[in-house]
């Protein structure tokens, strides 16, 4: 209903600043939520139709004042979008504590956090015009060779990204459904970046740190080439000369170079690595479980929520002894995220095999040689409470 009458801006917003917590039945918190609509819109509304104005006002005979203004408070709107995710993301409690290795770039004091939101605001409006501005352009020149270009670029992320072997998203997902939301996930991350700059998305879940430093330099390579290309190939009667576009890609240039060394100078230099860090999904959750304390079992828990693959190859030695040491005061205790749905998604052998039998977990899911020995009606009377027969 929120949807429909167009009230979920506002109500995502809320949930936000009010600090809402995730609800047990809910999939999202509120600002992965309000993340993943402000994501869509962004792709599918405003990037188009940024791209689709200075493609008209190029081709326009008399270039007002107005369509130049409004270009730029579209430009300025998705810039402050794309710096309010990251900004959100990064400041959150509930993030620094989960990962501080990861999020904290963003300083504490006031003056300091201003500026840098600042300086990211002005580096992704630049990079926001610099790549909607090299597209129109492209799009005049040939439009074939637009999606060339659109096409390779994403490509190559994907194969980045398969060859490493983190392709596949972290959700808990399976088979064909685990691979489309991977695809979906994977492009609209790609595009999302290379239009927007949202730096939220260097993280190694998402695009990965090294990727995202190789997709700023690609964009800029982009936006010099577009030009090029334009001014050689492109033989309207509206043809812009080589002075306007020089002047326009020169200012643009210099205010991206300006707020990259501002951000740069303001932020917390130790979270520097993870603009440009080869870490993998996989490695990611290693260091949330490496940095849990031990009375931060709600931290490591959630780890186990996700797909098996981002733990697979440390798991057995970090969570494994982890879960079968603590497995008996969780169920005495009863924490809010010991629930039905997190056991679930332990694997088998994470759990001690005493609580295996009672959750009937190990039928046909598990190689165990105390129970290729059991018959079933020794399973059925343990869980009535018999003794096992020795």
């Amino acid at each position: 209903i929120a949807i429909l009458v167009g009230f979920k801006p506002a109500l995502d917003a809320y949930r936000v600043g009010s600090g809402s917590e995730m609800e047990v039945h809910q999939t999202f918190s509120p600002l992965q939520d309000m993340t993943y609509c402000k994501s869509i819109e962004t792709v599918f509304e405003a990037i188009p139709s940024s791209i689709l104005q200075i493609y008209a006002l190029i081709l326009a005979k008399e270039k007002g004042l107005d369509a130049i203004v409004s270009i730029l408070v579209s430009a300025a709107t998705i810039a402050f979008t794309s710096s309010m995710i990251s900004y959100d993301f990064d400041t959150s409690p509930g993030n620094r504590i989960y990962n501080p290795s990861h999020y904290g770039y963003i300083p504490d004091k006031a003056l300091s956090r201003a500026i840098c939101f600042l300086s990211m605001m002005s580096l992704s409006f630049a990079h926001v015009l610099l790549r909607t501005f090299s597209c129109a352009l492209l799009a005049l020149t040939n439009p074939q060779w637009l999606i060339y270009c659109l096409a390779a670029d994403v490509g190559l992320f994907f194969l980045y990204k398969i060859v490493r072997r983190d392709f596949f998203y972290f959700v808990n997902f399976n088979g064909i459904v685990r691979l489309a939301m991977s695809v979906l996930q994977r492009f609209a991350i790609k595009l999302l970046v290379d239009f927007i700059m949202l730096i939220h998305l260097r993280g190694p879940c998402e695009m990965g740190g090294f990727w995202f430093l190789v997709t700023l330099l690609l964009s800029m390579a982009g936006s010099v080439g577009s030009v090029y290309l334009y001014s050689a190939h492109y033989e309207g009667d509206d043809k812009l000369d080589v002075e306007t576009l020089q002047t326009v890609l020169g200012i643009l240039g210099a205010v991206w170079v300006s707020s990259a060394i501002s951000f740069t100078l303001v932020m917390r230099r130790t979270y520097l690595s993870t603009f440009y860090s080869l870490d993998k999904a996989s490695d990611y959750f290693q260091k949330v479980s490496l940095n849990a304390r031990e009375d931060q079992d709600d931290i490591k828990s959630d780890v186990l929520n996700y797909h098996p693959d981002v733990y697979r190859t440390w798991g057995d030695e970090l969570l494994k002894p982890w879960t079968l040491k603590n497995w008996d005061r969780w169920e005495e205790e009863k924490p809010a995220w010991f629930t039905d749905k997190w056991i679930d998604h332990v694997p088998n052998e994470y759990i001690p095999y005493d609580w295996r039998v009672k959750y009937n977990k190990t039928k046909g899911r598990v190689e165990d040689p105390q129970m290729r020995r059991r018959s079933s009606l020794v399973q059925v009377k343990m869980l009535m409470g018999g003794e096992e027969e020795k």
